[in-house]
């Protein structure tokens, strides 16, 4: 075990991990300029290989292993443990402790946004980039997929229902454009008259219009046939099935939504304000005086830019607003990361080594010349 130790803990690991890291470093800043931030950091930064060219080539989640693994065992088996050394043994763990944390930021973290109306309440935060296929009954998800998990020719039985869903087109970006005449047939509006069509990736994730076009069979006559839908859809396609004599017939909605989860608490918006450029449209500040609700007990808060609110390891921003309706709307930045303090906490353990190194420094020079 010993002498395993000593082997992780040689420096030529480093130095044949700094290159590489170097090198995923360029390669991922350069395609994010074709790729889009997401995908870029996706392909290069948060995974095990890429390929450059034909050569496959270590990862960002495999070289920070190795340099953890590298740290550890030097630490661990290499760590000269007197106190003329302590400074630096204190440092080299505030590098660890910083690892760790980005590693447990990487794998708990999540972000989203909320969006609530002046008077409303919600507690439902929606996934940037994360798209699902749901199927809803009501409000209840009675069916759910990841979109990256939907294929064409996917076949699906949402529970407790009769009916089938098959999937006839998926396209992560969709554009839109004019249906064929001669194709009409057995499509329901608005896809009778507008189909969608594949278009290359956006850069900017959110521009990407993801959608679906699908076939519902066993709904009976006046609901089986062609429908679509896509991301943001205001009228997503809707199933009704009949029920038992004098009840409503149960209706079933069919949509791509972005991955939804609850807060553990809620957010009420009491008032929107913005201030703008003189003389321009453009906002200069904007605020939302709010009401967190927990457990029953209510109280105020007031989030603007560059001034979030901190509360049970969230951790929400003023990032945007839309006012163009009856009523304002803001938008919050919702980040939930477990990782947060990390580091805070690291540098302190680094700043703590190092001043205790130059001291110790100090005081054996003192020593020497006495």
């Amino acid at each position: 075990m010993k002498k395993i130790g000593f082997r992780l803990a040689h420096p030529d690991i480093l130095f044949w991990v700094l290159p590489f890291m170097i090198l995923v470093l360029v390669v991922g800043t350069i395609s994010q300029k074709e790729l889009g931030i997401l995908v870029a950091q996706e392909r290069y930064f948060s995974s095990y290989f890429y390929v450059l060219g034909f050569v496959p080539l270590p990862g960002g989640l495999t070289l920070i292993t190795l340099l953890f693994i590298n740290l550890l065992a030097k630490f661990l088996f290499k760590s000269h443990w007197s106190w003329a050394k302590a400074g630096t043994i204190v440092a080299h763990f505030g590098v660890l402790v910083l690892i760790l944390g980005g590693a447990i930021t990487y794998f708990t973290s999540h972000d989203g946004y909320l969006m609530v109306g002046e008077g409303d309440t919600s507690n439902i935060v929606e996934d940037y980039h994360q798209r699902m296929f749901v199927v809803r009954n009501g409000q209840d998800i009675i069916y759910q997929l990841p979109f990256e998990q939907v294929r064409d020719g996917l076949k699906v039985y949402p529970l407790q229902t009769e009916f089938s869903i098959t999937i006839n087109k998926s396209c992560f970006n969709c554009g839109i454009s004019r249906r064929a005449e001669a194709d009409q047939t057995g499509w329901t509006s608005p896809g009778k008259f507008m189909q969608l069509d594949l278009k290359p990736s956006d850069p900017q994730d959110e521009k990407n219009m993801t959608g679906i076009e699908f076939a519902v069979d066993g709904a009976g006559d006046a609901m089986n046939g062609k429908y679509l839908t896509f991301d943001k859809f205001p009228k997503p396609p809707q199933i009704e099935i009949a029920s038992a004599a004098g009840e409503k017939p149960v209706t079933y909605t069919i949509a791509i939504e972005r991955k939804k989860r609850e807060l553990p608490f809620s957010i009420s918006l009491q008032t929107f304000k913005q201030d703008f450029h003189p003389g321009t449209d453009m906002a200069r500040a904007y605020q939302s005086t709010i009401t967190v609700t927990d457990n029953g007990v209510s109280w105020p808060a007031v989030i603007q830019m560059n001034e979030p609110l901190r509360y049970r390891g969230y951790t929400l921003y003023q990032s945007s607003f839309d006012v163009t309706g009856d009523k304002p709307y803001t938008v919050l930045t919702v980040v939930e990361n477990k990782g947060r303090l990390f580091p805070y906490i690291s540098t302190l353990i680094i700043a703590a080594g190092l001043i205790l190194h130059l001291v110790i420094r100090i005081a054996g020079r003192r020593g020497s010349h006495a």
